[in-house]
């Protein structure tokens, strides 16, 4: 029986002991180099089914681009650099997924820095990854900003602030941080709340943890709302700070001017909060109501489910790739959609309880 020409290639190929080749990768799909090398760097440019066929080729001959070939015929590496502060407890994976997912889309490689946060602002991890030449960076919020600059416009690339106020400057994706604090104050203002305590990020070197806290003071303060002082903690966000934050703020809840709610900077402070209030058998909402930012996806499954504002953190990682792939082709940058917060009432927030705070009962486990 004739051998298929495919067939006697790869076999050339394999006792050449060669690396398997674009053209057999083509020759193996029906298609032409070019068509293939396009399915490889633009396949949105190749019809599905064809890409699929050239897919599966490359699949089933193991076949790996030459990436420094192909850099130096593009003048491109066909990575993207970002800079993050180490995830920890916090919804970054969560944008930074849908950032790589669409920078995938089009052929890029996200080159991920995660530096503990003190560090993030470090200018040498910046000059890291432009040494490495990467075609485009993505960094977190405007603070890391200011120690880009002098290194952004010598490189000319492009770049985008995630998380971000978008009013800042036009290559900003973000959302109003005081939107969503507004929605908190007027929830809770709803059902009569007027002593307010807060556990937040601190606010020192966090540009995000500040605007939160400041668009919950100005909400507080429009409405004649108080903060109690001795509520008030800034922490580093987790589960178990906003477990001892809690914890701090019970050994005051039989004085007359407690906190009727306590706001979290995050789900991950409010999860801690809630376990604390749990193991001290305090309920929730009835003797104090507890409300959040993020709506991550454990929030509804928390006891009680949380009461908390989601913020359009996927959202923020698409339309960050959506910027940087519209740069890198020259094309028009894309109309930036308005990103919204949304409140998602559950059962973690009630009416105010002006009564001494009542213990449920302990229960048997």
């Amino acid at each position: 029986m004739p051998r298929h020409p495919a067939s006697s290639s790869l076999a050339l190929a394999g006792n050449a002991g060669r690396a398997v080749s674009l053209a057999d990768v083509a020759m193996l799909a029906g298609v032409s180099p070019g068509t293939v090398s396009r399915a490889l760097s633009r396949p949105e440019m190749i019809r599905p089914t064809t890409r699929m066929q050239i897919m599966a080729a490359v699949e089933r001959l193991g076949y790996v681009t030459n990436g420094a070939a192909r850099s130096l015929a593009m003048r491109r590496t066909m990575t993207v650099g970002a800079i993050v502060p180490r995830f920890g407890s916090s919804s970054f994976p969560t944008m930074i997924q849908a950032l790589e997912t669409r920078l995938a889309a089009h052929g890029y490689t996200l080159l991920l820095s995660a530096p503990e946060h003190k560090l993030s602002k470090e200018p040498a991890i910046l000059r890291t990854l432009l040494e490495r030449g990467v075609d485009a960076v993505a960094l977190l919020g405007e603070e890391q900003l200011t120690h880009a600059l002098p290194m952004l416009p010598a490189s000319r690339i492009p770049f985008v602030l995630m998380w971000a106020p978008p009013e800042s400057v036009n290559h900003a994706v973000g959302f109003s941080e005081r939107e969503a604090a507004a929605l908190v104050v007027a929830h809770l203002a709803a059902l009569g709340h007027q002593r307010l305590g807060f556990i937040g990020g601190r606010t020192g070197d966090n540009a995000r943890a500040q605007r939160r806290f400041h668009g919950f003071t100005v909400e507080v303060a429009k409405r004649g709302m108080t903060i109690c002082e001795a509520a008030m903690i800034e922490t580093d966000y987790g589960f178990e700070q906003g477990y001892a934050a809690m914890d701090q703020i019970i050994e005051g809840l039989d004085r007359a001017d407690r906190p009727t709610a306590v706001v979290c900077g995050n789900d991950y402070l409010a999860a801690g909060a809630l376990s604390a209030l749990d193991r001290a058998a305090i309920e929730v909402p009835r003797a104090l109501s507890i409300i959040s930012f993020n709506d991550n996806d454990f929030a509804s499954y928390l006891h009680p489910p949380l009461t908390t504002v989601r913020l359009p953190i996927r959202e923020m990682g698409e339309q960050a790739g959506a910027y940087l792939i519209a740069r890198l082709r020259g094309a028009a940058q894309p109309e930036r959609v308005p990103l919204h917060v949304g409140l998602v009432v559950r059962q973690s927030t009630g009416p105010v309880f002006e009564g001494a705070i009542r213990r449920k009962p302990a229960t048997t486990r």
